[in-house]
């Protein structure tokens, strides 16, 4: 018992774990503020490989940001009044495409596909016919080799998944994807976001994201378990491996697609099967990783 007037003081190390635990919760619930006023907000940042050309891969990379259009096509803004009254509120898709080149590391433009705005409802018919005019561009590229779609498993934002997994290293504060599939359970890649993908969540905490190695580690590795497994797709390229892991984050309480107990095989002639970039969760982000093993 304490006889004296002083107040009881909290311990060091017991304040530390509570203020960890509060910038945890404080994190969490600034980015999931925004769903009451643009639930259907959205950001993705997709790749879809089509072949091999001169030995390096040529993609598809798909930029969009999904939002809330007002009759008088007005882009609704974070906060701004939902109600409309009888008046239709289109959910629409604006972003770039673009067939791109892997060297190394880095992506270099081969073609500037155009910019679009489509309504979400047609994303699927539209998307396809962007996807199949770039497939076409890159059939026509010097000693071009299509890729063969060796396998595809969707995990469909579910952590319980087999498919693939996602690890955190709590001790370096690194993030990794890996695959889960027979003969490639040693494939693990480094989670690297892109600048976009962190600048948007950098405006929502006002956290400075783009100097993500600087933040607090712990603010990193509570962004980290933010994110759970959409799919991973394994091609055959001119004799390459090559992983493409989508992972997402966002609001699951309206999802309903449920994760696939197997994979599927796929074949790139059909390109239908590439347009589900659309699937991003309420006020989500899509994150597309490629990896040539």
């Amino acid at each position: 018992m304490n006889d004296s007037n002083e107040p009881l003081k909290c311990p060091r190390r017991i304040k530390y774990t509570i203020m960890k635990f509060v910038s945890a919760i404080h994190l969490v619930l600034i980015l999931f503020s925004h769903n009451v006023y643009a639930c259907s907000a959205a950001y993705q940042y997709s790749l879809f490989p089509l072949g091999s050309s001169m030995g390096q891969i040529i993609l598809i990379e798909v930029e969009m940001n999904r939002y809330l259009s007002t009759p008088d096509q007005q882009m609704m803004r974070f906060g701004d009044q939902m109600n409309q009254g009888n008046q239709v509120i289109e959910v629409r898709w604006k972003g770039t495409v673009r067939l791109m080149r892997l060297e190394q590391d880095s992506l270099r433009l081969e073609k500037d596909l155009g910019s679009t705005d489509l309504l979400d409802e047609a994303y699927a018919k539209t998307m396809q016919g962007i996807f199949e005019e770039a497939l076409h561009v890159a059939q026509k590229l010097p000693l071009f080799e299509e890729a063969i779609v060796a396998s595809r498993g969707i995990c469909h934002f579910d952590r319980s998944c087999s498919l693939m997994k996602l690890r955190i290293d709590t001790t370096a504060a690194k993030f990794f994807v890996e695959s889960t599939e027979n003969g490639y359970e040693t494939a693990s890649k480094e989670v690297h976001f892109s600048y976009e993908t962190l600048k948007k969540v950098e405006n929502t905490t006002k956290i400075k994201f783009t100097d993500f190695k600087n933040i607090d580690k712990d603010y990193q590795i509570d962004f980290f378990r933010l994110w759970s497994p959409q799919t991973v797709r394994r091609y055959t390229i001119a004799g390459q491996t090559v992983l493409v892991y989508s992972i997402g984050r966002g609001d699951k309480s309206r999802y309903t697609l449920s994760k696939e107990s197997k994979r599927k095989h796929p074949n790139l002639a059909d390109v239908s099967y590439l347009v589900q970039g659309n699937d991003v969760l309420f006020h989500g982000q899509r994150f597309d990783l490629i990896q040539i093993l």
